[in-house]
This record gives C-alpha cells, sequence and structure tokens, in this order.
C-alpha cells in the first residue's frame, strides 16, 4: 500500500505537471510578455536617445545663433528707436492736423452758408410764384367777367360788332 500510494502521488504529479503544460498557458505569456516589454523599452530608449541627441544639437545651434541675434539686435536697435520716433513724430503732426480742419472746416461753412442761402431764395420764389398765381387768377376772373359783359351786351343787342 505505501508503493501504491507513492506511484498514485508520482502519477498526480506527472499528470498536474501535463495538465500545466497543455492547459495553464500563463507562464508562457508572462515570458512572452517580458521579452515583448524588453525589446519595446529598448527601442524606446533608442529613439528617446536619438531625440535627445537632436535636442542637444539644437540647442547647440541655439547656443550659437543667440549671441549672434542679440549682437545684430543691439547693433540695430538705436536705429530702429530713431525711425519708431520719426514715424511717431509724423503720427502726431498729421493728428494735428485732422484735429485743426476738423475744427474750422471753411468748406463746411461756405457749404451751411450757401444751403442757406438757397433755403431762402426758395422760399422767396415759392412767395414769388404764390403771388404770380393769384395775379394770373385775377386776370383771369376779370377777363371772364369782361367776356360774360360783352357776351350779355350782345344777347340784348345792346353792343354791335366791329
Amino acid at each position: 500500500k505505501v508503493i501504491t500510494k507513492m506511484a498514485a502521488e508520482g502519477i498526480v504529479k506527472d499528470v498536474g505537471e501535463i495538465h500545466a503544460r497543455l492547459l495553464d498557458h500563463r507562464p508562457v505569456l508572462q515570458g512572452e510578455i517580458k521579452c515583448f516589454i524588453r525589446e519595446f523599452e529598448g527601442k524606446r530608449n533608442h529613439r528617446e536617445d536619438e531625440r535627445l541627441e537632436a535636442v542637444l544639437g539644437h540647442t547647440q545651434q541655439m547656443g550659437h545663433t543667440i549671441p549672434a541675434c542679440t549682437r545684430l539686435m543691439e547693433d540695430n536697435l538705436a536705429q530702429v528707436i530713431a525711425h519708431l520716433k520719426v514715424a511717431t513724430s509724423m503720427c502726431e503732426k498729421i493728428s494735428e492736423m485732422e484735429e485743426s480742419l476738423a475744427k474750422t472746416d471753411p468748406l463746411k461753412d461756405r457749404r451751411e452758408e450757401r444751403q442757406k442761402e438757397w433755403d431762402e431764395f426758395m422760399v422767396e420764389q415759392v412767395g414769388r410764384s404764390a403771388e404770380v398765381d393769384r395775379e394770373h387768377e385775377i386776370l383771369c376772373d376779370n377777363i371772364r367777367e369782361q367776356h360774360r359783359l360783352k357776351e350779355e351786351k350782345l344777347k340784348e343787342g345792346k353792343v354791335s360788332l366791329p
């Protein structure tokens, strides 16, 4: 019985190992995952190294470019400031001229004066036109009255025709 019990334990152990190898894929997957992670990190580190080297190159290049730009700026700064002062003074002069023209616009004053004269003239003309129309109406009435009187006299026979 002891041998059988030991043999049975060996068989169970062997069956467990066979079962683990056939159906339990965790150790294989873990190994594959570890391998993938090693490769990924290795490639990433390599890419990061390349990027860091590129950044270092750009930094060194800027280290040479910045002083040259600074010197160029210092050399031309006085000239730029002078040009800005001239432009500012020109803008101020233009602004002053516009303000003075806005305050006293001789053309505008003349236009307003002419408009007033025109309005007065038109009022006067309307008045004259109304007066002429009244006089015309009075004359027309007088002529109508004369014709009416002459027709009455003709009908009565008091007036002879020329």
